[in-house]
């Protein structure tokens, strides 16, 4: 969905306005933008510069090691990009990010875009398998490394003798590396130009539940202030927020949010990883304006002791964001009791399909178990499993089509092709739409249980069965049975008294919905990202469910 020039234009400005982006600037550098604007463009490549000539004094980006401001983040993306161009990297090449959530993730990433150097991001969990499959499979011609990931990327560069290894700390990796910041220091750090017009592609592999991963590519680069003023007519965000990140930034969301504040010239303060007292203990020291969060991460903070929630409050947090996983509505009551409806979202996307849907805690609680509406520029529909569309209220595919959905999967014309129907795109996720356009998700094909015969979707499920108080959280999956087809088995966390959760599910669910067998474990299984590991679970319990 187009919009017009006249609609684009309000709606600009009054993103404009609302995220205070004139109030803020700088008019004594102002007029030096114009001409420089016209030869390299606004865009993902020269926010940095951009932000770096009107407020250079500005923190750009904090870990726990360092800070730099918007200049001397923009000068050190130059001599990377400088860097890389000596080494006689060209445009459209590759290279891996390993590491955790650090100041240097960010400066490879982005000059990656202003060089035209495509960003393949991978685990810093990953194994030597699994980083030696990204490598072959991206054809990356680096890899950038800290001391956490050393020892898979060690075995990657005896593996790939091509492949050259950057580390960004002291560590010993391989006798080929270069030693960052003195590999790039030598070079200059005026702005970069190699890059203009090049495709700010993005590599991001999906979580490969159900086998071998696929990485789908994005142009960052199309994603410009007529996006940004779509999302923040509905999030509310402004110009030098301050920005916390605790996903990690290989995962699309953390991503997703490090792009749209970095454009708004906001300070993002990197964390290398998650723990809920810290969290909660830095989004108050920081005055934190905006987080992006997966629901477990935002049940461990909602869970902490009362004193240490009371001793942290965060009274400037304006947008604490859910996604990337099931975000339960009983969860969803306990966050806006805490935080306050109104600064609570969660939303609908995918690493494919960039953000489509947008929901506010206010709208939560009227429509339990929405993500929302979609987003103007943004077009959801429902179809059968021929692709033919379906009316509201019924179950099927979900499809989006947008600006900013991926180019396709890197390599794999047949997996692009199963996935797109003409401008429309799916992850094969299943739900429905209400009358008003709200959005309601019911799990993906994969998941969806035939028991007797009868589609169940586990998402209904799971929501009857975490309203129990004791539940801490819950998967249902399905197994082989040799009667049923499929038996529902529901995987617990949490001290519950399983006959009182049976007896609540038979009180809020059909009969052929309720779970025939009950399991309880200390916590669900989950990849990097949140999502949990469903595959895992129906082998787990699958050799044990035949009657």
């Amino acid at each position: 969905m187009t919009d017009s020039i006249v609609t684009r234009v309000r709606r600009i400005t009054r993103f404009v306005r609302d995220t205070k982006l004139v109030e803020r600037t700088n008019l004594r550098a102002a007029p030096g933008l114009g001409p420089f604007a016209l030869r390299h463009g606004l865009n993902i490549r020269t926010v940095h510069h951009v932000h770096a000539r009107q407020h250079p004094e500005r923190v750009a980006m904090s870990d726990e090691r360092q800070a730099l401001t918007y200049g001397e983040a923009d000068q050190w993306i130059n001599k990377i990009c400088e860097a890389f161009a000596a080494m006689g990297y060209r445009r459209g090449d590759r290279v891996i990010l390993c590491m955790e959530n650090r100041v240097e993730y960010l400066l490879f990433w982005f000059a990656g875009f202003r060089s035209g150097i495509a960003a393949v991001h991978a685990s810093y969990r990953s194994t030597p398998d699994e980083l030696q499959f990204l490598a072959a499979h991206s054809k990356a011609k680096a890899v950038v490394c800290s001391s956490r990931t050393r020892d898979a990327v060690a075995a990657l560069a005896n593996a790939t003798p091509a492949i050259e290894v950057i580390v960004v700390d002291d560590s010993a990796v391989h006798p080929r590396q270069h030693r960052y910041p003195g590999w790039a220091v030598r070079h200059s750090g005026d702005f970069f130009v190699g890059g203009r017009d090049a495709p700010g592609d993005n590599v991001v592999y999906t979580s490969g539940t159900t086998g071998k991963p696929k990485g789908a590519v994005r142009n960052f680069s199309a994603v410009g202030i007529a996006e940004l003023s779509r999302i923040g007519e509905r999030l509310p965000m402004q110009t030098a927020d301050r920005h916390l990140v605790v996903c990690p930034l290989y995962h699309s969301g953390a991503q997703a949010f490090v792009a749209m504040m970095t454009s708004l010239g906001c300070t993002i303060i990197l964390r290398s990883h998650f723990e809920a007292e810290q969290t909660l203990e830095t989004m108050s020291r920081w005055r934190i304006h905006s987080i992006f969060m997966v629901p477990t991460m935002i049940r461990r903070v909602v869970e902490l002791p009362e004193p240490v929630r009371r001793a942290n409050p965060t009274p400037e947090l304006r947008a604490l964001v859910s996604g990337a996983a099931e975000f339960p509505h009983a969860l969803r009551e306990k966050v806006t009791r805490h935080f306050g409806p109104a600064a609570i979202f969660d939303f609908y996307g995918a690493t494919e399909l960039g953000w489509i849907t947008l929901i506010d805690g206010h709208e939560m609680l009227e429509r339990p178990g929405s993500v929302g509406r979609a987003l103007a520029g943004h077009e959801l529909r429902i179809t059968d499993a021929d692709r033919k569309p379906l009316p509201a209220g019924s179950i099927g595919t979900i499809w989006a089509r947008n600006e900013q959905s991926m180019d396709g999967y890197l390599d794999d014309k047949a997996a692009t092709d199963d996935a797109r129907d003409g401008g429309w795109i799916t992850v094969d996720d299943l739900g429905y739409l209400d009358d008003d356009g709200y959005l309601f998700l019911c799990g993906r094909d994969r998941d969806m249980v035939i028991t007797g015969g009868v589609n169940v979707y586990p998402v209904e499920i799971e929501e009857a069965l975490a309203c129990h108080a004791d539940v801490i959280e819950v998967a249902v999956v399905g197994v082989p049975d040799v009667d049923l087809g499929e038996r529902l088995v529901a995987v617990v966390a949490g001290a519950v008294d399983f006959e009182e959760l049976e007896a609540l599910a038979r009180e809020r669910l059909a009969s052929h919905k309720v779970p025939r067998r009950w399991e309880r474990v200390d916590e669900l299984p989950r990849n990097p990202t949140g999502k949990v590991l469903k595959r895992e679970l129906r082998d787990r319990y699958a050799p044990t469910a035949q009657p």
